[in-house]
């Protein structure tokens, strides 16, 4: 009797001292506004990270410990909506940083016209990448709440959704009375302004880690007999989705997002929006289009594979000459775009990618070598370079060490999941490491790639590249990878498999943002 009524009084002292904590990291966030800018931007960043750390405790104790188990489609479709929760998590976190350092160095007033201004000097400069991240920002959160109302039973998730969106859309209008007064000449001072913002923004915060921590642990209930049904019935997906889904969007976003980045940090500074739209379209078109001819020339072995067989072209939804005009289309398309809105460099380095996944790799390497990950990751490891190449002019040393690293991390990306599907390339009879050499050989060779290319993020700052800041954070996520490969040779089970799967993705985008905060917030 004494020991439960110690329990039941200890939980509300630890739910107290959270709220306690989330309060006043809240606070000190606001805090922030009296400071000067380093020191000031400091707090709020930490104090945000606090919150957003107390807010997903708090939440983790009022929802299931236990989700109920799901079928394929339903755990595939749930995997998506957990990458989602935590890409905006992620960037609204980084719009809430960029804002507090926006308004800080003043580019609020700098920076008065809707949606762009000219981007002279870094205060409007900011003040646009900031516009930018919290439009993505609204897009991820808005896409998340609107999926989640569409999915989720509980009425605990489609509750944070609402919030989530409601205080979204608050924070954007708070942010366009703020530009809408800087440009009317209102004499607001600039601590208010700050402070307005950063009200809103911290109950925007905590609303959306709130509801990416309750997407993370509770599965979307009614996607389960939705999917399943569809399934049995013989539904067919749209035949618009069949046609993009041949371009493997998925893949492309990480790779333009590299493209971007390999734009923002060489040494000719920011480019103009111009160049970086004309560059992201091309870039994105190119390999969309070598994906299409992957699928073309795939199509026999994507039939004998789980993962693959529900493809268009083996399930017989799309003729497979489709896929092969499409690419050529898209090929060419993004060529002519790049030759001719950007630089005939940027051009061929994009084509010389094309060819390497579509050809290279498709048709000699992933079924005739042992190798053919280890050769092939050239492929993605072209879009820094045609990033670089975009606002330089030329390819130097320096954009060879993007190529490196991105070169590296393919291997231990994709052996995770040849270790997961081993059984899909030995009945395809595709060549993967883990068929020919074995599960512990595979394990080796990922520790050893990893190691490499660890070594490569780390030589971008003595090279000059990078800054330490940039070292600091390299070092960092990459001894989590090295770590998540050692928990899986200790303990390999399919749950550590695609831990380090999964993980290996946030690590190369963590990876370029940290490049990207280093040149432009810190260098």
């Amino acid at each position: 009797m004494q020991h439960n009524y110690l329990a039941g009084k200890v939980r509300p002292l630890w739910r107290t001292a959270i709220m306690t904590l989330a309060a006043a990291a809240y606070l000190l966030s606001l805090a922030g506004v009296a400071w000067t800018t380093g020191p000031g931007d400091a707090l709020v960043a930490v104090a945000l990270l606090v919150l957003g750390v107390a807010v997903g405790f708090l939440t983790l104790r009022h929802i299931p410990a236990a989700p109920p188990r799901l079928g394929g489609q339903a755990q595939a479709l749930w995997r998506r909506q957990q990458w989602l929760a935590m890409v905006s998590i992620v960037t609204v976190y980084l719009a809430l940083v960029l804002g507090a350092l926006v308004t800080s160095i003043g580019g609020l007033w700098t920076c008065t016209t809707l949606p762009l201004c000219a981007p002279f000097g870094d205060p409007p400069r900011f003040a646009l990448i900031h516009r930018g991240a919290a439009a993505t920002a609204s897009i991820l959160v808005g896409w998340l709440a609107l999926w989640v109302l569409g999915s989720h039973a509980q009425r605990s998730a489609r509750r944070a959704g609402l919030v989530a969106l409601g205080l979204m859309v608050a924070q954007n209008l708070v942010g366009l009375g703020m530009v809408v007064a800087a440009r009317g000449g209102e004499g607001l001072p600039l601590s208010i302004g700050r402070f307005a913002h950063l009200a809103v923004g911290g109950f925007t915060w905590s609303a959306v880690v709130a509801l990416a921590t309750i997407v993370v642990r509770v599965p979307p209930a009614r996607l389960a007999p939705t999917r399943t049904t569809a399934a049995e019935t013989g539904a067919r997906p749209g035949l618009l989705k069949d046609y993009i889904s041949l371009t493997k969007p998925g893949v492309i976003s990480l790779l333009i997002f590299t493209t971007l980045v390999g734009m923002l940090i060489t040494p000719a500074g920011v480019p103009s929006l111009g160049l970086i739209g004309w560059t992201m379209l091309g870039g994105w078109l190119m390999p969309a289009g070598a994906h299409a001819l992957n699928c073309y020339f795939d199509r026999d072995i994507d039939g004998k594979m789980g993962r693959t067989g529900r493809r268009p072209i083996p399930s017989g939804r799309i003729p497979a000459w489709h896929a092969l005009a499409l690419g050529l289309t898209l090929g060419v398309v993004a060529f002519a775009i790049l030759a001719v809105f950007v630089n005939l460099l940027t051009a061929v380095v994009a084509l010389v990618g094309y060819i390497y996944y579509a050809v290279v790799y498709t048709i000699v390497l992933k079924r005739h070598s042992v190798h053919n990950i280890v050769i092939g990751g050239g492929a993605g490891s072209i879009p820094p370079l045609v990033g670089w190449a975009a606002v330089t002019g030329s390819l130097t040393w320096a954009s060879l060490l993007l190529f490196a690293v991105i070169f590296y991390w393919t291997p231990p990306h994709f052996w995770a999941l040849a270790l997961i599907r081993r059984s899909d390339y030995a009945n395809a009879g595709v060549p993967m490491l883990p068929v020919v050499a074995g599960d512990a050989a595979t394990k080796r060779h990922i520790l050893i790639y990893t190691i490499i290319m660890v070594g490569f993020s780390l030589v971008l700052t003595p090279a000059g590249l990078m800054g330490w800041s940039y070292w600091g954070l390299a070092l960092a996520l990459g001894l989590v990878f090295v770590g998540y490969v050692l928990r899986m040779m200790r303990h390999d089970t399919t749950a550590t498999r695609w831990a380090l799967y999964r993980f290996s993705l946030l690590y190369l985008f963590l990876l370029f943002v940290a490049m990207g905060v280093d040149r432009l917030l810190l260098g």
